[in-house]
């Protein structure tokens, strides 16, 4: 990674805004009411085309309008972000698998990656040059998938990633673990030590908010008092193609 001390790119961080569906919208306003002023422009804004394959995005015009008018990347956030009912998922998280990418084939990650880019354009008129896989997690064919289908760049839990080869090491930041309220409340904990050391190391991440986190008291806690102290300490809000820009070296393995 290069030196971000000596680039002046210490001190900044990329907000993220995911899940955005139709039927969030009081998180959505939550989420954005919630980020610095200079943050909201930078942002990154995750597009589920179809939550959970019941509430297809292009079908509400008047929330479609709503979002096309926020400024920030809109971002492709795979297609249903739910591959269904799993039992470890539940047992784990409390809910279904959302890691809808995580294992396809190349044929299936191509299949629901064009048909996420058919409704993400009829819904906002543009297609999306950036994608980030539900919970980051890509299957390699997905990445060969993304790369067919003329996607620029994605996003991995670690970094951001051109279709170039260029990487960025930036860490994300998640507020939301799940469901499950005794993994959550360890959770909790662990990650007040994980801001803690992110803030005193300096360097570029990705704070990334979930619309669970607006109804989690102790992570909109945290998420509030996070940014409190990001402008307090004189942190930066950057968009992710600035960062990619400026913090991306080589030509390596997506």
């Amino acid at each position: 990674m290069p030196d971000t001390r000596e680039k002046g790119w210490s001190r900044v961080y990329v907000p993220e805004i995911h899940d955005i569906h139709p039927g969030m919208r009081r998180e959505l306003d939550a989420m954005i009411d919630v980020l610095p002023q200079a943050a909201l422009p930078a942002a990154a804004l995750l597009v589920v085309p179809d939550w959970m394959g019941r509430s297809p995005i292009a079908a509400d015009r008047a929330f479609c309008a709503a979002v096309s008018t926020l400024p920030g990347e809109k971002v492709l956030h795979g297609f249903t972000h739910s591959l269904g009912p799993d039992f470890w998922n539940w047992l784990f998280y409390g809910h279904d698998n959302r890691s809808e990418f995580a294992r396809l084939g190349r044929d299936e990650a191509a299949g629901r990656l064009a048909t996420g880019l058919r409704a993400f354009l009829e819904a906002f008129g543009i297609a999306p040059r950036w994608f980030c896989a539900p919970r980051w997690q890509q299957s390699a064919a997905a990445t060969e998938a993304l790369k067919e289908a003329g996607i620029g760049a994605w996003m991995t839990t670690g970094a951001l990633v051109s279709a170039g080869g260029r990487r960025a090491a930036l860490p994300a930041l998640n507020f939301d673990e799940g469901e499950r309220k005794l993994r959550n409340a360890i959770l909790h904990r662990l990650r007040e030590g994980r801001i803690a050391r992110l803030l005193s190391a300096g360097r570029p991440f990705r704070v990334a908010l979930h619309p669970a986190d607006v109804g989690d008291p102790v992570a909109w806690g945290q998420v509030k008092r996070l940014f409190a102290r990001l402008a307090a300490e004189g942190w930066r809000p950057v968009g992710a193609d600035a960062a990619l820009e400026a913090l991306g070296s080589g030509q390596v393995a997506a």
